[in-house]
């Protein structure tokens, strides 16, 4: 019998403890390959968060917020300059407004509540803001306003409202210049509009390619169409209240930060969602780390396993040592055994913790997300939708793509899929390899130092 099959078949000399070393080995290794699946989920998550959040940054007219503050549209020429920034890799540019029943045959689907009527104003066509205010004691002074329909121009309509909203009908191409909608389903009931119909605003006839349907019932009363149309229909040619900036890289979104407000200047206010992203991954970051370590852990434990169960046998088998190089023995050779053995107990404890940890990976990040989202939530600040209104006039989507940020950071960060990959696989095996390894070389070393006469004499 060589000594690779002695070492295999000595692993099993004592069922009890190599059952339980087995175990206490498929626990570790299961732990093992559950903490790198998480690990590796969620820094694939990580990367794809910064790919998508963390390189938009967002602009508006200086002093504006929504529907408030003072300032003037971004102009074509300021446009231009975004564009051509380094680093700028697209734009999607915003132009809101607000169509009254002096301008438009549609009929709003809502109306005016309390606040509504505190704060309703005007539209960028120039009619006069009505505000009607409110005192203490609940008496409200001047005309009351008429609810608005708000009307977003964009160059990506996909940015406002997902495709997957839409009821019927097909999204409209950002880049035309036709007059054709995309209207809200209250709006549209409302109306008694359907794919195909017709509408006037601006004096112009308006045709609905699609009717979609938000989880908003504020936006539900709104119209999107292409920006060019909404610039032509207002007599702003070229202009637009909001532009989303895609950058490149996130590792050149702070400098081209810097260089978009030494362009821009004091006309626009630019911020970044680096920071927003940042925070957000956060909990993400700290469950990588946490996997990390538990893979650390988990590894150093299986190694002390074997460590402590071939010393044992190291110890109990000296006598058979001694004998094996008294007779011819060399020390290659019982290390060799011994080394077997380990590596067979290991392996057979792998293949178990394997086994668990392709069944346990998947429910432990989900696990791992769920707790850090729930703890974010309780104790950490809300993920807002960046610039919002709340008058009848404007639609929180200075719009749409600011919202569409803030949705990604909100909901997708927590999508974490957990995938078990070929490379994570081989990193466990190699892993387990490694465990035998270690746990076997203080009893190698122990097994060197045994002497046949030693032994013989004292036994």
């Amino acid at each position: 019998m060589n000594v690779l099959t002695r070492g295999m078949r000595n692993a099993l000399r004592s069922p009890l403890r190599s059952v339980s070393v087995m175990v206490m080995l498929a626990i570790s290794i299961c732990l093992i390959l559950a903490m790198m699946v998480a690990r590796s989920s969620v820094n694939a998550k990580i990367d794809e968060v910064k790919a998508s959040v963390a390189t938009k940054v967002s602009i508006s007219p200086a002093g504006v917020s929504g529907g408030f503050g003072g300032g003037d549209p971004l102009t074509a020429d300021q446009l231009n300059k975004i564009k051509s920034t380094a680093h700028v890799k697209s734009i999607v540019a915003t132009l809101t407004d607000q169509l009254s029943t002096d301008n438009t045959s549609l009929t709003p689907s809502f109306e005016l509540g309390s606040i509504g009527k505190r704060f309703a104003g005007g539209n960028s066509s120039g009619s006069s803001p009505t505000i009607m205010f409110r005192s203490a004691d609940g008496k409200e002074s001047g005309e009351a306003p008429k609810p608005r329909t708000v009307i977003t121009g964009t160059s990506d309509p996909s940015s406002v409202i997902a495709s997957s909203k839409l009821t019927s009908g097909a999204m409209i191409d950002g880049s035309s210049s036709d007059t054709i909608a995309l209207v809200g389903k209250t709006l549209a009931d409302k109306n008694k509009l359907k794919v195909g119909s017709t509408f006037t605003a601006y004096g112009k006839t308006i045709t609905v390619k699609g009717i979609y349907k938000s989880d908003n019932q504020f936006e539900n009363n709104g119209l999107i169409m292409p920006i060019a149309t909404v610039q032509n229909l207002t007599s702003q040619k070229g202009e637009a209240t909001a532009v989303t900036v895609t950058v490149d890289s996130s590792d050149n979104t702070s400098s081209t930060v810097a260089a978009l407000k030494t362009a821009l200047g004091s006309k626009a206010d630019i911020t970044s969602q680096e920071d927003q992203a940042k925070e957000s991954l956060a909990p993400l970051e700290s469950i990588a780390g946490l996997a990390t370590a538990g893979v650390i852990g988990a590894s150093v434990a299986g190694a002390v396993i074997i460590l402590l169960s071939m010393i044992m046998v190291v110890r109990e088998r000296r006598r058979e040592i001694g004998v094996i190089k008294a007779i011819g023995g060399t020390n290659a050779k019982v290390i060799v055994q011994f080394v077997t053995e380990a590596l067979t107990l290991t392996v057979i404890g792998g293949i178990l913790g394997l086994g668990l940890g392709i069944l346990t990976s998947g429910p432990l990040t989900k696990s791992l997300v769920s707790n850090s989202d729930s703890s974010t939530s309780s104790n950490g600040p809300s993920l807002s939708a960046g610039p919002s209104n709340s008058s009848s006039g404007a639609i929180r989507r200075e719009g749409g793509p600011f919202r569409s940020i803030s949705n990604q950071l909100g909901t997708n960060i927590n999508d974490v899929t957990s995938t078990l990959t070929p490379e994570i696989m081989a990193e466990s095996i190699g892993i387990i390899l490694l465990i035998a390894i270690i746990g076997s070389a203080v009893p190698a070393w122990a097994i060197a130092q045994v002497r046949p006469a030693e032994v013989l004499r004292t036994e």
